[in-house]
Parts: structure tokens; C-alpha cells; sequence
């Protein structure tokens, strides 16, 4: 159930990031290989390859800013830890010099989850609701 879950955010990313970002495209972590290799020890390259999606695009209600990678982590039920590992890799991200976002995703989240989220500025999307976007935007 998990994996078709990471699938259908995949195929319908436009759905429930479009709200958010602008001139969205989904990304394949292999294809920032060089300059994550050559920023990341080899470990840390591996764990951002891991990233159940990758999204590029510009925040949709600040037309100015500069574009975002989101660190997307799906899980059926979000946990603390797929809130660590969203904001782990984006943070990887973001020391090979990528403006990176962390969000999660999924039908359920513990409360865990969602006080994690809120502490780590990592943003939370369930069921087409979305928590914490802002602040995980403006942290980074």
C-alpha cells in the first residue's frame, strides 16, 4: 500500500503540490548526481538519492522568490522518522547549495508526526490539507 501510495503522488504530483509551487516538475534525484557527489560524502549521496519524491518549482504565492527543491518523504502513516529522513535529505540538499524544502506525505499522521513537523519546519500534507507550508518555506 505504501508503494502505490509513493506512485500516486508521483503521477499526480501536479494535484497536490500544484497549490503550492509553480511550474512544478517531478526530479530524479540521479539527475543532480555531480553536484550532490561532489558535495556529499558518499553515504549522504546515497540518502538523498533515497528521497521517495523530488519536486522543483517556484512557491505559488511569492512569484519572486527563488525556485525550491521539496524533499517529499510518502508514507501511508507519517511517522517522527519519515519526518527526520524528509528533513535530513533536505538538508543534504541544501548543502550542495539547493534551496530544499522537507515535506511529508500521507493519508495518516501520529501526533508524533505532526509535532515533529511543526518543530523541524518540515511541511505536512494529508489528505489535500497542508500544515506547516509557510513556516517550512520561510526557514529556508
Amino acid at each position: 500500500k505504501g508503494r502505490l501510495l509513493e506512485l500516486t503522488y508521483h503521477e499526480k504530483a501536479g494535484a497536490y503540490f500544484g497549490p503550492l509551487l509553480r511550474r512544478l516538475r517531478v526530479v530524479e534525484p540521479h539527475t543532480l548526481e555531480d553536484k550532490l557527489e561532489s558535495s556529499l560524502m558518499p553515504g549522504e549521496f546515497r540518502d538523498v538519492l533515497r528521497l521517495d519524491l523530488l519536486i522543483n518549482g517556484r512557491p505559488r504565492r511569492q512569484p519572486e522568490a527563488s525556485e525550491v527543491w521539496l524533499a517529499v518523504e510518502v508514507s501511508v502513516v507519517v511517522d517522527q522518522n519519515d519526518v527526520d529522513r524528509a528533513a535530513r535529505r533536505a538538508g543534504l540538499l541544501r548543502r550542495a547549495g539547493f534551496r530544499a524544502v522537507a515535506a511529508v506525505a500521507g493519508e495518516q499522521m501520529t501526533r508524533g508526526a505532526e509535532e515533529a513537523a511543526r518543530s523541524q519546519n518540515v511541511a505536512l500534507l494529508q489528505d489535500g490539507q497542508v500544515l506547516f507550508w509557510d513556516e517550512a518555506l520561510d526557514a529556508h
